[in-house]
């Protein structure tokens, strides 16, 4: 319809063969404000009609002297010329039959002889009305419908993009088994797994605030800075503090994401586990929860940096069970009456040990709720590190036996402003790919390298104390102290990193050196004490990775050989 329509005069076609009447109701209906066309007969009605395709209303008296005015309302004349315009019928004929037939054949009112005329003006006034805002409406519905259409389209864009990053930053693994049914297209949990260079196994489940494309966006900058953090060798609690700093910045004050990160290192035989606002995270062992993981913490994107706790609760790992996490859309749902599903129920089948636990928690929230349309995204995750790290074994097992690399030494110096910008274990990481040394052998060198360089770079040249992270605010104290220290590096602060494979000295053997121009520090002793404390860990880490570990005086070169 025009922008302008509803300022124009509405147009009547009058059709009586009684002159007379047909300039009186012309006449009257001009005075109301309307233009007039006038018809004698059904001939002259239908030339008028296929002429003039503004016509609002059909004001038709039933008996012309051509014929009948229901000639003009036969399907397919209507079909041709008038299907949009309403027609009101004028005849001495008030019979009920006769009325039923009028209104089956399309007369949208009928007004009876003699004509009263202040009633003919309402009934005229009522139908043109009722007409434009017909026109209104299915032009708005015209609108809406392209304007779906977009957002259809759009929305199929946007969900293949972000399936496509969901597959390319969270890779499949045997032993971890997730299942997610998102309330709407998209998913505002997401659940993902990656191995850490160090060949630890970093799993996250993250809930964002509301449903859809606005919870997908707040959560796709944890997708992001996940894989890159986990990719580089970070510890849970740089990852969680960097996610919080990410959220508080760049998203709304109203959105947060609720999550679980769970770290499982093989080779310190633990599980590092930060649980911001989700339902607790359980170790499960033959039906029976040893371990519950509950909330300590606010979910990320709230705090600010200097009241964020990133503080992970640590067990040693068990030698069998698996980890079984899920987010409040499981526990929370109600069904008809408004009962929750609850976490006694899942608990329950838990201890039933059915054989497969998701499939059977999916169907039994379907029978709770009656239906599989949520409230809120649901998701449930299990993860059996031991079938993890087998299948890893089992998947190198042929590669290691073929492996055959030539002596080769590399070292990499660095000082000042580069030991703060460049990632040293990562490129170590790259150079042993490169040349083919054997993946679960570069993650236990990872872990070494990771750690012989945190102790140069901390203690040795930062001097800064692991003691300090005993403490309940330790670790943010820590990493903000070492941020401050590494700002101030000088040109005369050096680590030296150096490699040598199958050396005359070392048959077969990796040796890993790392020096710096500090004045030597203590790296402490005892392993299996320093794995129950919060600090000295890494020190103790080395010492069980490797076959053996000297420190030279005054404690600032330690080398290392691996098997």
């Amino acid at each position: 319809m025009p922008a302008n329509a509803s300022f124009s005069k509405p147009t009547i076609l009058v059709v009586d063969d009684d002159l007379s009447l047909n300039l009186l109701l012309c006449s009257f209906l001009e005075e109301q404000g309307f233009n007039l066309v006038s018809a004698y007969g059904v001939g002259d009605a239908k030339k008028i009609l296929q002429s003039n395709s503004s016509l609002d209303l059909l004001l038709l008296d039933y008996h012309l002297g051509d014929g009948v005015g229901m000639d003009l309302l036969e399907p397919e004349m209507l079909a041709s010329y008038c299907k949009s315009v309403p027609v009101i019928m004028i005849s001495a004929n008030e019979e009920p039959e006769f009325l039923q037939h009028c209104f089956a054949r399309g007369v949208s009112d009928y007004i009876i002889k003699p004509i009263n005329l202040s009633l003919l003006a309402l009934k005229v006034d009522a139908l043109i009305k009722s007409i434009k805002m017909q026109h209104v409406i299915a032009a708005q519905n015209s609108e809406l419908e392209a304007f779906k259409r977009d957002a259809e389209r759009e929305e199929q864009i946007a969900k293949s993009t972000y399936d496509y990053l969901l597959r390319q930053y969270s890779s499949p693994h045997q032993g971890i088994d997730i299942w997610l049914k998102s309330f709407a297209a998209f998913s505002g949990d997401m659940a993902l797994t990656q191995k850490s260079p160090g060949g630890s196994l970093f799993f996250m489940l993250a809930d964002a605030t509301g449903h859809g494309l606005a919870a997908a966006i707040t959560i796709m900058p944890v997708l992001t800075i996940f894989n890159s953090m986990v990719g580089k060798g970070f510890q849970v609690q740089q990852i969680v503090t960097e996610l919080n700093r990410k959220l508080v910045s760049d998203t709304p004050v109203e959105r947060f994401v609720a999550a679980s990160l769970v770290e499982v290192n093989p080779f310190q035989r633990e599980i590092n586990v930060w649980n911001g606002g989700m339902p607790s995270v359980y170790w499960v062992d033959k039906g029976k929860v040893l371990h519950e993981f509950s909330s300590t913490h606010m979910a990320l994107g709230i705090l600010e940096d200097d009241i964020f706790d990133c503080s992970v609760e640590t067990i040693s790992l068990p030698d069998s069970g698996f980890l079984l996490a899920h987010s409040d859309g499981l526990n929370e749902q109600e069904n008809a009456q408004g009962a929750p599903f609850t976490t006694a129920r899942i608990l329950q089948w838990v201890a039933q040990q059915p054989q497969d636990l998701l499939p059977t928690l999916a169907a039994d929230l379907q029978t709770h709720v009656g239906c599989d349309s949520y409230d809120d995204d649901v998701s449930i995750c299990a993860i059996n590190p031991g079938m993890v790290f087998n299948h890893d074994l089992h998947n190198q097992a042929g590669r290691i036996a073929e492996s055959h690399i030539a002596p080769f030494s590399w070292q990499l110096s660095l000082s000042g402003e580069n030991l703060r910008r460049c990632d040293i274990p990562p490129l170590c990481n790259h150079f042993l790919q490169s040349i083919g040394y054997d993946q679960l052998k570069r993650q236990k060198v990872f872990s070494i390298v990771a750690e012989m360089l945190s102790n140069a770079i901390d203690h040795g040249i930062l001097k800064l104390s692991s003691a300090l992270k005993e403490t309940p605010d330790g670790f943010m104290e820590y990493f903000a102290e070492r941020q401050r220290r590494m700002e101030k590096l000088r040109d005369t602060d050096v680590v030296v990193l150096t490699l040598i494979w199958n050396s005359p000295a070392a048959r077969n053997r990796l040796i890993i050196e790392v020096e710096d121009s500090g004045e030597g520090y203590d790296i402490g002793s005892g392993a299996e004490a320093a794995l129950e404390q919060l600090s000295g860990r890494g020190s103790a880490l080395i010492q069980c990775l490797s076959e053996s570990v000297e420190v030279f005086a005054p404690g600032n070169k330690i080398r290392a050989q691996v098997d």
